[in-house]
């Protein structure tokens, strides 16, 4: 069977797994690290994956190219978490529910603040992958608020990225993120359609 397989599919079959598994390694890797505030090796990652580092920087030419793979897989967790639970809500609850799953473990997740902070220094944080990623998950949000009208019509998705994670990478190390919270409280205020309440 696997012989019918031509040799370029076999060999993205097999990229993908390589992938995958560095991801689920790293993962764990990353988890492990900010729980005892340390920075993630990618020659440990690339031993617990058994994969040699060559592999490893084919796939993650950089830590931090692997960071934000590790964090897209876990934002992908966060918003499958959100969606089950506020599945008969209108679409301004659950994007609000969804902001406030992402703060959390944003700010439960050390390493990835630390890497927000340096891409934002940089000016890169807007338009990295993970950026890309949550801008696509807000502009499902709203385009189904706007649909049943409980979200503005004038909201731009890459606006509200903008500010959800300019506000987060404003949030000192060690910080609560209690401020934080309240400000994106704010914003998502001003996102609501006020002809629902008229």
């Amino acid at each position: 069977m696997s012989s019918d397989v031509p040799p370029m599919a076999r060999e993205r079959a097999d990229r993908k797994r390589n992938r995958d598994l560095i991801v689920r390694v790293a993962r764990d890797a990353f988890a492990r690290a900010d729980e005892a505030g340390e920075a993630v090796s990618m020659n440990e990652i690339a031993r617990a994956a058994n994969v040699g580092p060559a592999t490893l920087y084919r796939h993650f030419a950089t830590r931090d190219e692997l960071a934000d793979a590790v964090y897209q897989s876990k934002i992908d967790d966060v918003t499958v978490r959100v969606l089950e639970a506020t599945r008969d809500e209108d679409a301004l609850t659950r994007l609000r529910a969804w902001v406030s799953e992402f703060v959390t473990f944003m700010l439960a997740t050390r390493g990835m603040m630390d890497t927000l902070r340096a891409a934002w220094q940089s000016a890169t944080a807007a338009t990295s992958p993970t950026a890309a990623k949550i801008t696509g998950i807000l502009e499902g949000f709203v385009t189904a608020g706007e649909a049943d009208g409980s979200i503005r019509a004038d909201v731009d998705p890459a606006d509200l990225t903008i500010a959800v994670l300019a506000l987060l990478s404003a949030t000192p190390p060690g910080d609560s993120g209690a401020r934080s919270m309240r400000l994106l409280r704010l914003v998502m205020d001003g996102l609501e359609d006020a002809s629902v309440n008229t």
